[in-house]
C-alpha cells in the first residue's frame, strides 16, 4: 500500500539530484518493470509486495511485522519540523495513537539501483490520530535499502493531496511535467554558477531533509553551504526523471552522477535522489528531498 506514516505526520517532501549527496506495483510493472532485468522486476515485485504488507501491518497493528519493514535507523520529518524516528513510529501505533482503519493503493513505481531501491505511489486511506479524522488522499515516497539479504524503508516522505479540479488535477499534463522537469535541470545549473538566489527561490522556507547520520539539514544549511564556497558543485548528468503531478504537489525520482567537492573533499559519484514538491503563491518550491548512494 502506503500507508501513509505521511498521513499521520503528514508531510515529508522533498528535493533534486545535486542534493543527492546529502543523504548519503502497478507502475512499476507497467514501466520499467516489465523492460527490467530478470533480478530487477524479481526485486521490484517483492519491494511492491512490502509496501502492501506495511499497510495491512499498520492495519492489523502487527508491530512485529512493522519492526521488520523499517530499518532500525528509519527517519522522517513531520509536518511540524520534528524528526520521527521508528520507535516513535512503533510506539504510536501500539499505543492506538495512530489508528489506520482502510487503504486504498493508487499506481506505484518502484525503481532499483543495486542495493538500493525508491518508491512512490498514491493511497487513499481513512485514519485517526489522537481520535481526530485524519483521512484523505496522500502522496508516499520510500527510500529502501537490502540489508543482509532483505529490503528495508530507511526513509520516508509524503503530502496530503489537494485536488480542487479532480478529473483535471489528477491529469499528468506533459506542460506541467516538463515545467518541473526544466526545473530540476535548472536547479542543478545554478549550483554549478553558485548563484545562490536561484537555489534559495527554488527551496521553500521550511525545506529539510536528513543526512546519512540521522541529523536534520536545513535551508539555511544549504545555502551557507553554498555561499561560503565550502560546497561545490562542478558539474551534473541527471538519467531518467520520472514525474508524477496531483494537483498542487509533485513528486520527482532519478538518477544522477556529478562531480563534487565539499570542504576541499571530492565527493563525486552517482546518486538517486527523490523529490516531493509543492505549489505555493503559483510557484513550485521543494519542501523535503531523500536522496543515497546507491551501493
Amino acid at each position: 500500500m502506503k500507508k501513509s506514516v505521511f498521513s499521520q505526520w503528514l508531510v515529508v517532501l522533498l528535493s533534486f539530484s545535486a542534493l543527492a549527496w546529502w543523504g548519503s506495483g502497478e507502475a512499476a510493472a507497467m514501466g520499467r518493470g516489465r523492460n527490467a532485468p530478470a533480478s530487477d522486476r524479481i526485486d521490484i515485485e517483492a519491494v511492491t509486495q512490502l509496501e502492501q504488507d506495511m499497510g495491512d501491518a499498520m492495519v492489523a497493528v502487527d508491530i512485529d511485522k512493522l519492526n521488520q519493514i523499517y530499518a532500525n535507523d528509519w527517519a522522517t520529518i513531520g509536518s511540524s519540523g520534528e524528526i520521527v524516528t521508528k520507535e516513535s513510529l512503533l510506539r504510536d501505533f501500539e499505543s492506538f495513537h495512530d489508528k489506520l482503519e482502510s487503504f486504498e493503493n493508487g499506481p506505484m513505481d518502484v525503481q532499483v539501483f543495486g542495493d538500493v531501491a525508491l518508491a512512490q505511489g498514491l493511497v487513499k486511506e481513512k485514519r485517526s490520530r489522537n481520535g481526530k479524522d485524519t483521512s484523505g488522499q496522500f502522496l508516499w515516497q520510500d527510500v529502501l535499502q537490502r540489508r543482509a539479504g532483505k529490503w528495508v524503508v530507511w526513509r520516508s516522505a509524503g503530502a496530503r493531496v489537494v485536488l480542487v479540479d479532480a478529473p483535471h488535477a489528477q491529469s499528468q499534463d506533459p506542460a506541467v511535467v516538463a515545467t518541473i522537469k526544466k526545473f530540476e535541470n535548472d536547479l542543478g545549473d545554478a549550483m554549478v554558477a553558485g548563484d545562490i538566489e536561484k537555489i534559495n527561490q527554488a527551496y521553500a522556507d521550511d525545506w529539510a531533509t536528513i543526512v546519512s547520520s540521522g541529523e536534520m539539514f536545513t535551508k539555511e544549511g544549504l545555502l551557507q553551504d553554498f555561499e561560503s564556497g565550502n560546497h561545490k558543485l562542478m558539474s551534473f548528468e541527471n538519467g531518467p526523471m520520472n514525474v508524477q503531478v496531483l494537483g498542487d504537489v509533485a513528486v520527482v525520482e532519478a538518477s544522477v552522477t556529478e562531480k563534487r567537492v565539499q570542504d576541499g573533499k571530492d565527493i563525486s559519484g552517482q546518486f538517486v535522489f527523490m523529490d516531493l514538491l509543492k505549489k505555493r503563491a503559483g510557484r513550485w518550491v521543494i519542501v523535503r528531498t531523500l536522496a543515497t548512494r546507491p551501493g
